[in-house]
């Protein structure tokens, strides 16, 4: 069987991603030649600089694998390409789960959202931008923050977001540095109007939950098996293939501009 035949290539050595290309005989093959490949780029360290040497090795799409908080600096004064699909795996804020959550609100405004979070005093910024993705997809619009505070132990901030329908939509986050040696955070969100949308992301314990209660009551969404980075994958091989934009990046940067700001206040 010919590399073509066993599907596109893919540059990696994360062990997830790894085992995420065993799973995908049919459509995805390791290789050893970036050109023309899907890059997977560690979140770790200055994961952007790598981004930008798989843009120039001629990959064809890149994967973020659960990027660290970008540096104010680079956030400011990188150029981000606009010309592959750049698909970032943000285990926290899943796209299927995201998608479960918007639809089981059948079009239902949210009237306010909240925002928890916890995490290593090291890892707090990425949670925290983490969930003001969460927040911009519930509110389904762009935040503004307008009131807030940062300190080592915390951040509290107010925002607000223009209604699909006109008005205001405001959310709440409150987040909070916690002790532990476990990796990732908690993050625990609430979108009431309407219909009630509650979101628990425990990465420590492995848990993800979503349930919608409504007029008809409350519904549980069923649990997502596949990885993370498996699905990341996926949606980079789909993203070459049909040449559909993606706003992963987009998306990032808007939320880690906002997180940037709630620290400068």
């Amino acid at each position: 069987m010919s590399h073509a035949d066993r599907g596109c290539g893919v540059f990696t050595a994360l062990p997830s991603y790894l085992a995420a290309v065993a799973e995908l005989p049919l459509s995805a093959a390791l290789g050893n030649d970036l050109s023309g490949a899907v890059a997977i780029v560690p979140g770790a360290g200055d994961w952007w600089q790598g981004m930008l040497a798989a843009r120039a090795g001629g990959a064809a799409a890149v994967v973020i694998a659960d990027p660290e908080m970008l540096p104010r600096e680079a956030l400011e004064s990188h150029p981000w390409p606009a010309d592959l699909p750049v698909i970032v795996e943000r285990p926290r804020l899943r796209p299927d789960v995201v998608a479960d959550a918007v639809r089981a609100r059948r079009g239902s405004p949210a009237r306010i959202v909240t925002v928890e979070c916890a995490a290593p005093a090291a890892g707090l910024d990425a949670v925290v931008r983490d969930g003001l993705g969460w927040a911009r997809f519930l509110v389904q619009g762009s935040l503004t923050l307008r009131s807030g505070t940062a300190a080592a132990q915390g951040r509290i901030a107010l925002l607000d977001s223009a209604g699909p329908a006109g008005g205001s939509i405001p959310a709440t986050l409150a987040g909070a540095a916690a002790g532990g040696i476990h990796p990732g955070g908690l993050l625990q969100l609430l979108a009431l109007g309407e219909v009630r949308t509650e979101v628990t992301v425990d990465q420590p314990a492995g848990l993800t939950r979503l349930e919608t209660s409504t007029e008809d009551g409350r519904l549980r969404a069923p649990e997502r098996f596949e990885s993370s980075a498996r699905l990341a994958l996926r949606r980079a091989l789909d993203a070459c293939s049909s040449g559909q934009p993606v706003t992963d990046l987009e998306d990032l940067l808007e939320d880690t501009a906002l997180t940037w700001a709630l620290r400068g206040t």
